[in-house]
């Protein structure tokens, strides 16, 4: 019987024993070290989203102050949900205080993640804009200078469900009553029939439905915009949200009613 220890590479080679020993290191360092790179890829996506928020943050300063402290006006057709904004934007809002909107359709593709307009981490809406061809959308919820309106899905929706609706209704200008509310967040959404997924309904496939997602979807954070140009990363909690990031409004669509998650801890309802 041949040894299993003996040279198969002829002489100096190694052994059957020392391959073995190799391949399993190699097995042990990439265990460790992918984790290691997941982790500090979810970093650099944090970071550049932050980045994304802070630029928003300063075209809607420079807005204001060229009119009367106001907010874009997201009133407007167009203008739904969080994430909808008004069609006007692509005209006097982008162009001039941030960048052109440059939308992902059915023939150019999917955005970049590079793109301000999205974090580099929103799957669901990037993939919606290009399959449905909606020039209108952005990959963060956007709160102030809101109206009730209806939906895609001719549904109105509440804005108010956690009583924070003077967030989105009652926010026209920049340093009102509500100044300590947040500007913009990422979509953080739970879905009623998929809950941290959604169906596309352009294609039928499951996507993360929040930015940042985690083990199952659950997203881990999300960055929050502030009137003073400000970004916080806060953590979300999945069993304690109203100890991390509690829901802020809700609404309905095809995968049944959707709650969207921004009220931080820490914060109150306003007036402040």
């Amino acid at each position: 019987m041949k040894s299993p220890s003996r040279k198969v590479f002829g002489t100096g080679g190694l052994t059957l024993v020392e391959i073995l020993v190799v391949i399993a290191i190699i097995a042990i360092l990439v265990a460790i070290l992918l984790p290691v790179l997941a982790n500090a890829k979810a970093k650099a996506y944090r970071v550049q989203c932050a980045g994304n928020l802070r630029q928003w943050g300063t075209a809607i300063t420079m807005f204001a102050g060229d009119n009367s402290g106001y907010f874009p006006d997201n009133t407007q057709p167009g203008a739904a949900d969080l994430a909808w904004m008004a069609y006007d934007f692509s005209n006097v809002f982008y162009p001039v205080y941030l960048y052109r909107n440059k939308p992902g359709t059915s023939v150019s593709g999917l955005r970049s993640k590079s793109d301000v307009f999205f974090c580099p981490t929103d799957v669901a809406v990037r993939q919606s804009e290009s399959r449905g061809n909606l020039p209108n959308v952005i990959g963060y919820n956007y709160l102030p200078r809101r109206a009730q309106t209806t939906n895609l899905w001719g549904v109105s929706w509440n804005y108010d469900a956690n009583g924070v609706g003077a967030w989105c209704l009652k926010r026209p200008k920049l340093d009102g009553p509500y100044r300590k509310a947040p500007v913009m967040i990422d979509r953080l959404q739970r879905t009623q029939v998929k809950g941290w997924s959604d169906v596309n309904i352009y294609n039928g496939k499951l996507y993360p439905d929040s930015a940042h997602p985690g083990a199952h979807n659950v997203p881990v954070g999300g960055n929050f915009l502030f009137e003073d140009a400000r970004v916080e990363w806060k953590r979300f909690n999945e069993a304690n949200p109203a100890g991390s990031i509690d829901v802020g409004s809700t609404g309905n669509g095809p995968a049944g009613t959707y709650f969207d998650y921004y009220r931080p801890a820490d914060l109150g309802t306003g007036p402040w």
